[in-house]
């Protein structure tokens, strides 16, 4: 790039002309010398509209961005211009197209997030299940009864309670048996609350 002839320094930009301004310069050479900053300062902003030209360390604290499709977004000013770092890096949940899907985080029931906050909605991969966080505990979202060929018949629920669980303030539940509690594990059952195993 011609325009990184120049110093940083104007003290230093003492070389011949164009390439510098040193004392007692010609006026042609003055004009010489304008004019060729001018060509740099040209080349140089068309070659950062064109993408020529690479900046980069850029920090922009306000305003509007246009123009631009292909604009890396990351924390702390580096990653990959693509959706998946974009949704990384800016924590939003994106989606396949407008007309598409929603793609939300999944993860093991050992992914959970450590401090959870009432609202949280994910994909449990280890049961097979859509969950959200009531600010109490974890619990499944959906799962109305299913069937093949567009039935609505059954209403399943698994065999073993592998983690304590305490049944929700003010509700009842139902399960089919027979249900194995493992070693270690609880069900808690509120005062005037009622779980009945069928």
């Amino acid at each position: 790039m011609a325009y990184t002839k120049y110093s940083l320094t104007p003290a230093n930009n003492t070389a011949a002309p164009p390439d510098g301004a040193p004392e007692g310069m010609l006026p042609s050479a003055v004009n010489d010398t304008m004019r060729d900053m001018m060509a740099q300062i040209r080349d140089c902003g068309d070659g950062i509209r064109d993408g020529t030209y690479t900046m980069t360390a850029v920090k922009i604290t306000g305003g509007t961005i246009t123009g631009i499709t292909d604009l890396a977004v990351a924390d702390g000013g580096t990653g990959a211009s693509t959706a998946a770092n974009a949704r990384t890096n800016l924590l939003a949940v994106g989606y396949t197209a407008t007309t598409g899907s929603a793609i939300i985080p999944n993860g093991t029931t050992g992914q959970r997030d450590g401090s959870p906050a009432a609202g949280y909605f994910r994909y449990n991969s280890t049961v097979g299940k859509f969950e959200g966080y009531n600010g109490t505990a974890w619990g499944s979202v959906g799962g109305g009864a299913t069937g093949a060929g567009g039935d609505e018949v059954f209403v399943e629920n698994g065999t073993t309670v592998t983690t304590s669980y305490t049944l929700s303030t003010n509700k009842n539940a139902v399960s089919v048996g027979a249900i194995t509690i493992n070693a270690g594990v609880t069900v808690t059952v509120p005062s005037g609350a009622r779980w009945v195993v069928l």
